[in-house]
């Protein structure tokens, strides 16, 4: 018969390692903010002044001809829309959105599906800056094709410089309030 050895007792620093899920949720957070600040967004093509008067001069043409059907109307008001939002000179992207709704005189046929027209709008937006705008009409696409990864990748640009531009907010949020207390220990200290 064997005996067990005897037990030794060890008396260490017993320090738990933190939470795997912790650390995960750090790394992944850390990236996302890298992502944040080194993204430029999704590579959508750019129009020129050329190019947008070009499908201005196209679209005045056919609105202009009493010939014209409703579907040659709509496709050179959507090549119109698509060149404005598309540019970016300022005020384009408002003009672009205007464009793409209803209403206005301007009723849209079967020609351009409102996935495409809801989508530049969201592109107009987003070269506009307006963010949350593009985001709001990415989700409309998605509403309407949600197997659309354009829009998809928009609206994932959007809420990546949504973010961005909250954390610079925080950012001189913090600058300013460090400052207001420095100056404000300047003249506690100063008696005044």
């Amino acid at each position: 018969l064997t005996t067990p050895p005897p037990r030794r007792t060890v008396t260490a620093i017993h320090r738990p390692p933190p939470p795997p899920r912790l650390m995960a949720d750090f790394r992944f957070n850390l990236q996302d903010i890298t992502r944040l600040f080194t993204s430029s967004g999704p590579a959508l093509p750019e129009s020129d002044l050329e190019m947008v008067l070009e499908a201005d001069r196209d679209y005045a043409g056919v609105a202009s001809s009493s010939g014209s059907d409703q579907d040659a109307l709509d496709a050179a008001r959507f090549r119109l829309a698509w060149a404005l939002a598309h540019s970016k000179r300022t005020g384009d992207g408002a003009r672009a959105v205007a464009l793409l709704e209803e209403g206005g005189g301007h009723s849209w046929g079967n020609t351009v599906l409102a996935r495409d027209r809801l989508y530049i709008a969201a592109v107009a937006h987003f070269n506009d800056g307006d963010y949350l705008a593009a985001r709001g009409s990415a989700e409309a696409v998605l509403r309407v094709d949600a197997r659309c990864r354009q829009a998809e990748a928009l609206k994932t640009a959007a809420e990546d410089k949504i973010a961005k531009d909250g954390l610079i907010g925080i950012g001189a949020v913090g600058v300013g309030a460090a400052v207001l207390g420095g100056v404000l220990s300047v003249l506690a200290a100063s008696g005044r």
